[in-house]
């Protein structure tokens, strides 16, 4: 393990009560991922200047700005943009279906999408990348600031409906965590909004088991978002073959419309850990 696994590890397990527990649990998730891994896309040689920050161990000295460091009680270090220096724009649904949770998780759709995009967000941070919430109309900033303002500001404005294109920065990287249930034509406009204003992109459909299985026995009433939809099964386990079907294709249309515009697809069920999940996406964001 390398002394900066062990830092990142102490501070996650000493950030307290200052912090939301969404926030501790994301930074806990992304220390846990970066032990023995390989560090995404960073700043490193370019020719452009990207920003200042702190001088930290295992910093090189040579990269030390004397005169800035002069003006200040700290000393700072000057990054340049290396060529693979990415801003990655996360967003989460939490519109009112993200609220589900079966007797199968222990934890909503809703909480898991959140962590999920946080943990993300906080391995990009440590890589001293650009991180935005997509949609808040706010710019991508970078810092130890930015996580936890991440997790107060998820849920503003956020009914739920796919965000569209932000003001860009360069090399721009979007993460969008969702069930994906909206009819597959609504999904591919908002996507392709999004990827025509030169976005990469990465999608994660966070499920419930259940909503997958449909594991329920005899009489059944499921009652919608909206009080108006309700449907009673008198034997729910003659809709199950069926019901598997139809969710196995909506999760192949998008798919599909995440390979039609060169994003990939991950899927997550809220029964398993998220670490893994994380640290699927960290391999994937940093090969691309």
């Amino acid at each position: 393990m390398t002394a900066s696994a062990h830092i990142s590890e102490s501070r996650a397990r000493n950030l307290g009560d200052s912090l939301p527990p969404l926030v501790v649990q994301a930074e806990r998730i992304a220390a846990t991922v970066m032990m023995g891994s390989h560090g995404l896309r960073r700043a490193g040689p370019g020719e452009s200047f990207w920003a200042y920050r702190s001088y930290a161990f295992g910093d090189s000295t040579q990269r030390i700005d004397w005169h800035k460091s002069a003006k200040s009680d700290e000393t700072f270090i000057r990054d340049n943009e290396w060529e693979a220096a990415n801003t990655l724009w996360v967003w989460a649904n939490l519109g009112p279906r993200m609220a589900f949770k079966s007797h199968l998780a222990e934890e909503t759709k809703r909480q898991q999408a959140e962590v999920l995009a946080l943990a993300m967000s906080a391995l990009s941070l440590r890589a001293h990348e650009r991180v935005g919430l997509l949609g808040s109309g706010r710019r991508a900033s970078y810092g130890r600031h930015v996580l936890p303002q991440l997790g107060a500001s998820m849920n503003e404005g956020n009914d739920g409906v796919l965000p569209r294109p932000a003001t860009l920065q360069r090399r721009s990287t979007a993460l969008l965590v969702s069930d994906f249930l909206e009819e597959p034509e609504v999904i591919a406009t908002a996507l392709k909004a999004l990827a025509e204003s030169g976005m990469r992109g990465h999608l994660v459909q966070m499920n419930d088991p259940a909503e997958e299985s449909l594991p329920y026995e005899g009489r059944v009433e499921f009652v919608g978002l909206g009080e108006a939809l309700r449907f009673r099964a008198n034997k729910v386990a003659a809709l199950r073959s069926s019901y598997a079907m139809a969710f196995l294709e909506q999760r192949e249309a998008v798919r599909a419309i995440a390979r039609s515009i060169g994003w990939t697809f991950t899927v997550h069920h809220t029964d398993k850990p998220l670490t893994s999940t994380v640290l699927a996406l960290y391999h994937l964001m940093g090969a691309r």
